[in-house]
């Protein structure tokens, strides 16, 4: 038995299949008679039980968990015998180390909807977070417990170019297919549940071979897709896809299905898996051209280092943004957000010393975090501003939560890094701000002796704009940010 207790700590833990048929080998018995056995095991061995195939437990020693070893023997078992959470932990290395929980799902093997002998995707997460597999990076984000392979300090900015990238592509994904009369104008729908599992885009489709009638209906098929982009794409990171098509089949064998994955390259084993299984593997280069792909590229790179960008080369923004114009059609309150952080950037890139773009700060003593959008740093001052890039107005709940938990949060940690310097909160809306938000932001500007306080509407906006010397800039802002704000 000691021989026994020494291989579980060499391995840092083992599947109790593996170690009954060990002990079966080495003990002469049975297999069902070593399982047996280890059912019967007691402390310092311990078993992880309720997450493998064919109830199946991960059995570990006391004194080995959560090590180092525990976490590379369990990750092992994971991805042998508990496909569904290794696909999780492969979508968010894929992802550089985090994802966002309304995408998450879409590369995931569990369904959003009962279906029988399957899990919920919400019950795999309560059992992911449960086990200390993945963790709340913020409200919005999981990322790896890092001993699984997560990242202990992820390219934020990176993660955010990626994911703008993401939703740039599926836009015109749905342009694409509306245009050929593969789907309808205005069906498409992002991060939306088909035969029970979600994807990153589908639409209801009529073309010939994928509608059924049922009495004188005609009832469509769905097209399909998920996208990756920015990792190695090859058959581990693909085999989620093939598998949500092939449990819908199963389950729902006459829901039609048009399966497409959207990839920015992809190596040859996994191309062929796919084809062999009737997904359409859509290219970005091939399907959408080389201009478009190598404007992706540089969208990725000039959010990833917005900071350095906007003070070395500013210019580099104002040409991104002539070309999407260009390029990117019907463009979204999402899209909007994500790229206004970088107009005022670029504002404030013409008169500060140093330059943030989605820094992520810590207080160490609480490990609460907050993500600045703009960080400027002046001789005397620091201006740490938020960046509202709708068309609606900010509320006052948003207003009262920046005031009493954000600024508060950010403060603390600005104090510390900036000591000598005063601090200035600011607020940059394009669709302005409700009535009780604006009046409550005057207050605070007010009242407020140890910090600024300043708000932004439209209005506003454009006036700063004006008085920097860039009539692109001011063009780009009335055309992309304020042309549909009333």
């Amino acid at each position: 038995m000691t021989k026994i207790v020494t291989h579980i700590r060499k391995n840092g833990g083992i599947l109790s299949g593996d170690l009954s048929r060990i002990m079966s080998k080495k003990y002469g018995i049975t297999e069902e008679a070593a399982r047996k056995r280890i059912e019967r095991f007691k402390s310092p061995i311990h078993k992880l039980k309720g997450i493998f195939s064919d109830k199946k437990s991960f059995i570990y020693h006391s004194d080995d968990y959560q090590t180092e070893e525990y976490y590379d023997g369990l990750l092992a078992a994971i991805m042998s015998d508990a496909k569904r959470i290794g696909a999780i932990i492969t979508a968010i290395k894929f992802h550089h180390g985090l994802v966002n929980m309304k995408e998450l799902a879409n590369y995931s093997i569990s369904p959003i909807s009962r279906i029988d002998g399957h899990m919920k995707f919400d019950t795999l997460i309560e059992l992911l977070l449960k086990n200390d597999f993945v963790r709340k990076y913020d409200d919005e984000t999981l990322g790896l417990n890092a001993l699984l392979g997560g990242k202990h300090n992820p390219n934020l900015s990176h993660i955010k170019a990626i994911e703008l990238s993401k939703a740039i592509v599926l836009q015109r994904f749905e342009i694409w297919s509306k245009n050929i009369g593969l789907t309808s104008f205005k069906k498409g729908k992002n991060n939306n549940v088909v035969g029970g599992f979600q994807f990153a885009f589908s639409a209801p489709t009529y073309i010939d071979g994928l509608t059924r009638y049922k009495g004188n209906v005609k009832n469509p098929g769905f097209l399909i897709a998920d996208i990756l982009l920015g990792n190695d794409t090859n058959e581990e990171t693909v085999s989620f896809f093939l598998r949500k098509i092939a449990a819908i089949k199963a389950s729902n064998p006459v829901l039609d299905l048009f399966p497409v994955i959207i990839v920015d390259g992809i190596k040859t084993k996994a191309l062929n898996k796919l084809k062999s299984n009737g997904v359409l593997i859509a290219s970005i280069r091939e399907l959408f051209g080389n201009e478009y792909s190598e404007l992706l590229k540089s969208l990725i790179n000039i959010v990833t280092n917005a900071g350095a960008i906007l003070k070395k080369d500013p210019e580099q923004y104002i040409n991104l943004m002539e070309k999407l114009t260009k390029l990117v059609d019907g463009k979204t309150n999402n899209l909007r957000g994500d790229l206004f952080e970088l107009a005022v950037g670029y504002y404030y890139s013409k008169y500060c010393r140093n330059l943030d773009i989605s820094k992520r700060v810590t207080l160490q003593e609480t490990n609460q975090s907050k993500e600045i959008d703009v960080l400027a740093v002046f001789e005397n001052e620091v201006k740490i501003v938020e960046c509202k890039g709708y068309n609606y107005p900010v509320d006052i709940d948003y207003i009262e939560d920046y005031i009493s938990n954000k600024i508060v949060i950010i403060r603390k940690w600005a104090m510390n890094v900036y000591p000598e310097k005063s601090l200035t909160f600011e607020i940059w809306s394009t669709g302005g701000f409700t009535e009780a938000a604006e009046k409550k932001l005057a207050n605070a500007k007010v009242k407020t002796k140890k910090y600024g306080i300043e708000y932004f509407n439209k209005q506003k906006i454009l006036e700063k704009a004006n008085g920097i010397n860039s009539p692109k800039f001011k063009e780009i802002l009335r055309d992309y940010f304020l042309k549909e704000i009333a």
